[in-house]
């Protein structure tokens, strides 16, 4: 007489289907994760703007208080006319600076070992009174611009992500200028064969950059050609007086200079 088979009650996964549970779980990573990096950086690019929007307008309302001028992109050391100055001066009082995490520095920046506040955003330095006044002797101006000599505010830049660069007074300090030109903007592209790449900009090859109306965009830093001039149409967009810059460049320059 034959016994009847019992079936066996299964109580766990074969060895097979582990590996297929495993084998969808890595396809599913491989395509989700780089979703979530992608939409990470989004959401930084999306604060940084938020930042310096929130800087346009403490601009304005500082033109407001000082019958129509911006404080002063930067002067000699102590003095109260500095856009960042960290005391009573600047716009210090319109939007406190709070750390990393406060609207003064991108939210790409991490940590900051430095004797000042952190700050990862620039000012464009020729907005001053006179304007469009060279380093070292625009260091004698210490009053800002007059917002109604800014001819094309949606072409002139007012803020930009500044180059990390070594502290004079300790290497090992993280400082970014508060003002300077194309020359110091994260990421300004120098020529290969000239001097080799030391930086990236902030968001990939982009970096956020404030006009003088109040608009933000998103572009690549300038390029480095000859000296220590960039593009024709990038130093256009820093300089106030655009018209004594066409005349200045065009007629001495033009030659040397690529114009896009």
């Amino acid at each position: 007489m034959f016994k009847p088979v019992r079936k066996r009650n299964r109580t766990g996964f074969t060895l097979i289907e582990i590996l297929v549970v495993c084998a969808v779980l890595a396809i599913l990573a491989g395509i989700l994760l780089p979703l979530f990096s992608e939409a990470k950086k989004q959401t930084y690019r999306a604060q940084c703007v938020s930042n310096l929007l929130q800087f346009g307008h403490a601009f304005s309302l500082y033109s407001q208080d000082w019958a129509g001028y911006w404080p002063c992109p930067g002067g000699l050391k102590g003095n109260y006319t500095y856009w960042a100055q960290t005391g009573s001066g600047g716009l210090q009082g319109y939007l406190p600076q709070r750390g990393v995490k406060s609207v003064w520095c991108c939210p790409m920046v991490k940590g900051w070992n430095g004797q000042y506040s952190p700050r990862s955003y620039s000012m464009n330095s020729y907005l001053r009174t006179p304007a469009d006044i060279e380093y070292p002797t625009c260091t004698s101006y210490i009053r800002g611009v007059d917002i109604c000599k800014l001819t094309r505010p949606g072409k002139t830049i007012l803020l930009y992500e500044g180059r990390y660069i070594a502290n004079d007074s300790d290497k090992n300090l993280d400082y970014i200028y508060r003002c300077a030109n194309w020359q110091y903007v994260s990421g300004y592209a120098q020529n290969t064969r000239l001097a080799t790449v030391s930086d990236k900009p902030f968001h990939e090859r982009l970096n956020n950059y404030l006009y003088c109306d109040g608009h933000v965009a998103a572009r690549a830093p300038g390029l480095w050609f000859i000296s220590s001039l960039s593009t024709y149409s990038e130093m256009y967009e820093w300089y106030v007086n655009k018209a004594a810059y066409e005349v200045m460049f065009t007629k001495y320059l033009a030659k040397s200079i690529p114009r896009n």
